[in-house]
């Protein structure tokens, strides 16, 4: 049995007040569009097509997709007919996802397609909620099997006996495709509503399931606000994931986890820290407050912060210390490697045990090109050095502290390059 998935984004997102298309919004660093994506691909649905609105119609996606226009916004039966016309000879089940629905899980869509080998037409998804709401109902017939959806719109003035919350997702089969083409505009909003065709193939006697799912899978994002909502769910789900696998926070609230960050074991993790992309981070490190880190990897057993900032394309040896107030970008740092505190260093190699002093910067920007500076082992780099790259500096040497380095120092050297003291009697009496 073929299976594939439409997922459909044709909404133009205009509540999200914001210049990019919704589907690529950002939920901890993942774009809405790409978690409904990797959802689909942990279920092993190998072929997609997204139904995107013209407006959008340079949206780059991958070769794992289709693209399919929807010139007009007509609704969602409408969009899925534009998406089926992009699956020719296609036979098997079609899921229907959201872009906007982006926690629906891999667990569930497996589900639906499971369901279908018990030779179901037709797969819906909802949850129970008492609580008053705006979702729309899934109705059952007197055999307790979902015969028809009402969107919240058409509930106003209807007395609904059902506290079943359609949760959109849905799967049908090939052979029930035809049966879209039955859906009729809806004389209130002028759309053609998917929901629509529960009722239709329910007059066809065809067979309708039903799934129940948690809520959370289905938390629809319109908003600003849906978005931060949206942003605290997945963070507390990525949070409890890295504490179950044996990180320590010690105040999970305040810590910002991207989605692919990777922790090895016995990390500890101070308040106010924030992961961005592709963040490794080895054993028995401890990241302590207010740091910020990104595209780099932090090997076995370093200390980084309070208040540092390693940025992208950086490597941080074992044991080696990185203190408060300390920037580095694009560096290899050896192990054992000290930068205590208020420095800058872009660049740049250091060395193993190498110590570099307090207020030191790397001048890696010439104005137009940047430039590399290396350090070799067990040196030291007094306080308030400036280091202007291209240089090399060797081995076991030491840089007196206050001073302008701009030429080579060979390895075992003492180098000093600062102005000359200058002590004059006070004229004034």
């Amino acid at each position: 049995m073929e299976i594939c998935s439409i997922i459909l984004s044709a909404g133009k997102g205009s509540r999200m007040l914001s210049s990019i298309p919704k589907p690529l919004h950002l939920i901890s660093g993942k774009t809405m569009l790409q978690w409904v994506i990797d959802a689909n691909k942990s279920a092993g649905i190998k072929k997609s097509v997204i139904v995107i609105p013209k407006e959008f119609d340079k949206l780059e996606i991958n070769n794992y997709m289709i693209k399919a226009i929807q010139k007009k916004p007509l609704g969602t039966g409408d969009a899925v007919k534009k998406g089926i016309a992009l699956l020719k000879n296609f036979e098997g089940v079609v899921l229907i996802c959201f872009a906007d629905t982006p926690f629906i899980s891999s667990k569930t869509l497996k589900k639906i397609v499971k369901s279908f080998n018990n030779g179901n037409d037709l797969v819906l998804t909802g949850f129970k909620k008492n609580e008053k709401n705006k979702y729309g109902k899934i109705i059952f017939d007197q055999k307790k099997k979902p015969c028809e959806i009402l969107e919240y719109k058409d509930t106003k003035n209807k007395k609904i006996n059902s506290n079943f919350c359609n949760g959109g997702i849905m799967g049908i089969h090939s052979s029930c495709l035809k049966h879209l083409d039955k859906i009729k505009k809806n004389s209130l909003s002028g759309e053609y509503y998917l929901t629509d065709i529960v009722k239709i193939l329910s007059n066809e006697n065809k067979k309708i399931t039903f799934i129940e799912i948690d809520e959370e899978e289905i938390i629809g994002i319109n908003s600003q606000l849906d978005l931060s909502i949206a942003e605290s769910i997945s963070q507390n789900l990525i949070r409890k994931k890295a504490m179950m696998n044996g990180v320590r926070l010690i105040d999970p609230n305040s810590t910002f986890i991207n989605h692919d960050t990777k922790f090895g074991k016995d990390v500890i993790v101070q308040p106010n820290v924030v992961f961005g992309n592709n963040v490794v981070i080895e054993s028995f490190v401890e990241i302590k407050s207010f740091s910020h880190i990104e595209e780099c990897r932090i090997k076995k057993g370093s200390k980084i912060g309070p208040f540092a900032r390693i940025r992208g394309g950086t490597i941080i040896g074992e044991k080696s210390k990185v203190g408060n107030f300390v920037e580095i970008k694009k560096s290899n740092i050896s192990e054992k490697v000290k930068i205590n505190h208020l420095s800058y260093v872009g660049d740049t190699e250091i060395g193993s045990s190498t110590n570099i002093g307090a207020g030191t910067i790397t001048c890696n920007f010439d104005g137009k090109n940047k430039n590399k500076t290396k350090i070799g082992k067990n040196s030291f780099v007094g306080s308030n050095s400036t280091i202007i790259a291209p240089i090399k500096i060797g081995d076991n040497v030491t840089m007196g502290a206050g001073s302008v380095f701009n030429k080579n120092v060979p390895n075992n050297y003492l180098s000093i390059g600062r102005a000359y003291q200058i002590n004059k009697k006070n004229k004034k009496n």
